[in-house]
């Protein structure tokens, strides 16, 4: 069965045991929403996850790996995005280094070499929370996608002090009803499923979707230097949630590529974000 043909089918099956039984059916919805692939490392990941210092730290329920490079030197903590892990920062780290930073990378629950199967932003921003108040002061915060909206619900919800004095979100979203609209459609879940879930995640989190909204936290962190990058043509994140979350975020700064899809791995990029990162140093 092809990969739409199958989440439909699991959409229909999910709308129709909602209709009968929503509490449990909303769990089960909840769990499938955050299940990611542990995809395979790539030769030059391994390479250079190798020459990290690796600690296991047991945070939120899970053991998270965190990989340091550097002895001394301001702190630039890195969060990759959904199905992938540390090694994606090979190329932004390594130039980061070069410029001095001691870089620290996480993978996420249910990610890399962390534990767990289940995955969502606000346990992934607990993580990044929980190493800025343990690993800082952190001077630069970069996040790709969903690692970027962790960043931006972990700035907002730490203590002031221990915000970072940069952060550079790539490609990111700008509110957790966007990545539920975008689940709703790939099964074809309908309204009464969509209900259950909400009522789901209040009574796990406090919080209806739509109360996660990144803009309104954005629109809180004025002190935060902000570079916002994303491609004008990403296939996986619609380049309007940067515009929104650019538009919400005082001083905040948008880039925007062409041609550099979703992963926003192209030397230019590096470029880019170690010239913002370092720009401390000629000012």
């Amino acid at each position: 069965m092809k990969k739409n043909a199958f989440a439909h089918a699991t959409g229909s099956l999910l709308n129709g045991l909602a209709r009968i039984a929503p509490g449990p059916t909303s769990r089960l919805a909840f769990f499938l929403f955050g299940l990611p692939k542990r995809r395979k490392y790539k030769q030059k990941e391994l390479d250079f996850l190798a020459r990290a210092e690796v600690r296991h730290e047991s945070i939120g329920g899970n053991t998270i790996a965190i990989y340091c490079w550097g002895a001394a030197g301001p702190v630039a903590l890195l969060a990759h995005g959904w199905e992938s892990n540390a090694g994606r920062w090979r190329k932004i780290a390594t130039s980061l280094l070069r410029a001095g930073y001691r870089v620290v990378a996480v993978d996420a629950p249910a990610h890399g070499r962390s534990s767990g199967r289940h995955f969502t932003m606000i346990r992934y921003a607990e993580v990044l929370r929980t190493i800025l108040r343990n690993h800082g002061p952190v001077e630069v915060l970069i996040g790709h996608s969903v690692g970027g909206a962790s960043c931006i619900w972990a700035m907002g919800t730490v203590e002031p002090a221990l915000r970072p004095k940069r952060a550079i979100i790539l490609a990111s979203f700008a509110s957790l009803q966007y990545i539920m609209d975008g689940a709703q459609r790939l099964i074809g879940a309908g309204d009464v499923l969509m209900e259950a879930m909400d009522n789901h995640i209040e009574r796990l989190t406090g919080k209806r979707i739509a109360q996660y909204s990144l803009t309104e936290v954005a629109g809180q962190l004025a002190e935060v230097q902000t570079l916002l990058v994303h491609d004008r043509h990403d296939r996986v994140t619609d380049y309007r949630e940067s515009e929104k979350l650019h538009a919400a975020w005082p001083g905040s700064r948008l880039w925007t590529t062409e041609g550099f899809g979703h992963g926003l791995t192209a030397p230019a990029v590096v470029e880019e974000v170690l010239g913002f990162a370092t720009a401390r140093q000629h000012t």
